[in-house]
């Protein structure tokens, strides 16, 4: 009577030796192709994400970029319509939230009365960042994609003139550059599209 393990009995050969390594060999080498995608898929996935991650590659910080486009789950697929809503609504979105920010400190009454000065053009400032925002997305709603480049831009204008009112580190440096790097977004996104 033999004892031991009987699945050795399977992994046997007729002489009684462990046929066990071959097969483990074989596993191995079926595991590998099972587990990792085929280069074809790969470098579809790489094509989708192109767009996106040429148009980071254009802005002033590729990694600010990146981090925002892709929060969004569209970006992926993205074409240049789709990329542009995402850029554009992340703009509006933040210079909106901003314009609040600044609003909600002016009425609190908080600060010294320079600061206060200071936020308060600011908020002028933010105003018109959202209005040129909004403008955009309504150009992206009629398709009429003439002068976006020019509208982000002046966008991005507003943000840099509020942080010089305060002639060296605002109170909202921060958001500031946000809205300036969104906007040089915009700005490359914008020159996805031909102008005649």
């Amino acid at each position: 009577m033999e004892l031991g393990n009987p699945w050795m009995k399977f992994f046997s050969n007729k002489n009684g030796n462990s046929s066990l390594c071959p097969v483990l060999i074989t596993f191995s080498v079926l595991s590998c192709f099972l587990t990792s995608p085929p280069p074809l898929l790969s470098a579809i996935a790489a094509d989708r994400t192109e767009l996106a991650t040429e148009v980071c590659k254009n802005t002033t910080n590729f990694a600010f970029c990146h981090d925002a486009i892709y929060s969004d789950p569209r970006a992926p697929d993205a074409d240049r319509y789709v990329l542009s809503y995402i850029a554009f609504g992340k703009a509006y979105s933040n210079a909106t939230d901003t314009r609040d920010y600044i609003a909600s400190k002016i009425k609190s009454g908080g600060g010294r009365p320079e600061t206060l000065r200071g936020l308060k053009k600011c908020l002028g400032y933010y105003e018109e960042a959202v209005r040129i925002l909004a403008e955009m997305l309504g150009n992206l709603d009629s398709e009429t994609f003439s002068g976006l480049d020019k509208l982000s831009v002046e966008a991005e204008g507003y943000p840099r003139a509020c942080e010089k009112r305060f002639g060296g580190r605002s109170p909202i440096t921060t958001r500031n550059d946000n809205l300036i790097k969104l906007a040089n977004i915009c700005y490359v996104v914008a020159l996805l599209y031909e102008y005649h």
